[in-house]
């Protein structure tokens, strides 16, 4: 039998249980019985949502170790009890982000709830059963995260249809994970896309035979376009390659009589500390330091999506930041001096806004972090070696507060 998470979810609230909360929350029983599998759906669409690629599985699987959720008591945890509330309160915030407010207002109006408050302490008794639901499934199958991605992927199009109506647009559903990949692609046009156009519109334009004898123009033509595309091909890759990965090594000392076109983290010129590990990064808290850079984020060639391997160094900045509740950031994205300013500057920006959001998805309030692309205005060493540009391709903390 297919493994169904909204069913196996719903399963742990029976009709008693359902008696109990409606009570416990002043709501009609029959009227929590019908929001109950909107709720389910909503976590269930942000949990696979976060899980959806092997990196974000990673750090659900940490979160479920970590939690307790793969336990031998996993699955089976006693729905009513005060301390289930409680913690599926402290999992909203990770879950949803800045985002709760409107969707437990939307669960409240389509679930016919009396008033939001239920429906945010429904979403909040829904969040640690389904992950106890995960976690059973995890362990009893042994599930590493890319057992765990495709597992959850397989849950979307049920999610999908359980959704109450408007939630799907405010949790961001879609029916596969192409759809992202493709609406994210076309978010920012590339080269290559300006490039194909001309080759398109030669094709279409002569798919009729000519009426004249001009069948010299078309393979003069595709030669001179095929000339370009490797001249423009050759330019870009070289920059490409150049920007391929902000993994910070260690810090080297900077060549002495070099000049670097500009000064370090906020105009200083110094260095920044770079933070290696959960220790390093608190250690840069408490020590009050003004920023750090995070050791061992890297993204794939060319664009903001992270390696999997990225993900350790992200939660346990994440887990840090958890440990200092009034603690904020700004994530700054860094590119080295080579290729279009304008361009390095947006991939910054990308590159950043990826990392805020892994932080916010590993439980960090999305109002206590920021995301800036800085491109390559505050190098830290010299654009003229190669080890200088690894230096310049960074992930760097700010810490605001702490």
């Amino acid at each position: 039998m297919a493994f169904n998470l909204i069913d196996m979810v719903r399963d742990r609230f029976s009709g008693n249980v359902v008696q109990q909360l409606g009570s416990s929350l002043g709501e009609d029983p029959g009227t929590l019985g019908r929001a109950l599998p909107g709720a389910i759906a909503a976590v269930g669409g942000s949990v696979v949502d976060r899980g959806s690629t092997e990196a974000g599985a990673s750090r659900l699987l940490s979160q479920l170790n970590e939690g307790g959720f793969t336990g031998p008591d996993a699955g089976n945890e006693d729905v009513t009890s005060p301390t289930m509330m409680e913690r599926g309160q402290g999992m909203l915030g990770g879950l949803f982000g800045d985002k709760l407010g409107t969707i437990t207002s939307a669960l409240s109006r389509t679930g016919g709830l009396s008033n939001s408050g239920s429906a945010s302490k429904l979403l909040a008794m829904v969040a640690p059963v389904m992950m106890g639901v995960i976690g059973k499934h995890v362990r009893d199958n042994r599930l590493g995260a890319g057992g765990l991605s495709q597992m959850l992927g397989g849950q979307r199009s049920a999610i999908a249809a359980a959704l109450p109506a408007g939630l799907g647009g405010m949790l961001g559903a879609r029916p596969t994970r192409a759809v992202e990949e493709v609406t994210t692609e076309r978010s920012t046009p590339s080269v290559e896309t300006v490039r194909r156009a001309p080759a398109e519109h030669v094709a279409q334009q002569h798919a009729a035979p000519p009426k004249r004898n001009l069948s010299w123009v078309i393979p003069v033509a595709l030669l001179a376009l095929l000339a370009g595309w490797f001249l423009t091909r050759g330019r870009r890759d070289h920059a490409r390659r150049e920007q391929a990965s902000v993994t910070q090594p260690a810090p080297q000392q900077r060549p002495t009589g070099e000049g670097v076109g500009g000064a370090g983290t906020a105009g200083t010129g110094k260095v920044p500390p770079v933070a290696n590990d959960a220790q390093g990064m608190r250690q840069a808290f408490e020590s009050g330091a003004a920023s750090f850079v995070l050791a061992g984020v890297g993204f794939e060639e060319g664009s903001a999506r992270m390696t999997p391997q990225s993900s350790a160094a992200v939660g346990q900045l994440a887990a840090v930041m958890r440990d200092k509740p009034n603690s904020r950031v700004r994530i700054e994205g860094h590119t080295d001096g080579t290729g279009d300013a304008n361009t390095n500057r947006q991939l910054a920006q990308q590159r950043a806004e990826s990392v805020r959001t892994a932080l916010v998805q590993d439980g960090v309030d999305a109002n206590r972090v920021e995301a800036v692309g800085a491109g390559a205005q505050s190098p830290v060493a010299t654009n003229s070696t190669t080890q200088g540009r690894d230096q310049n391709r960074r992930i760097e903390v700010q810490v605001l507060s702490r």
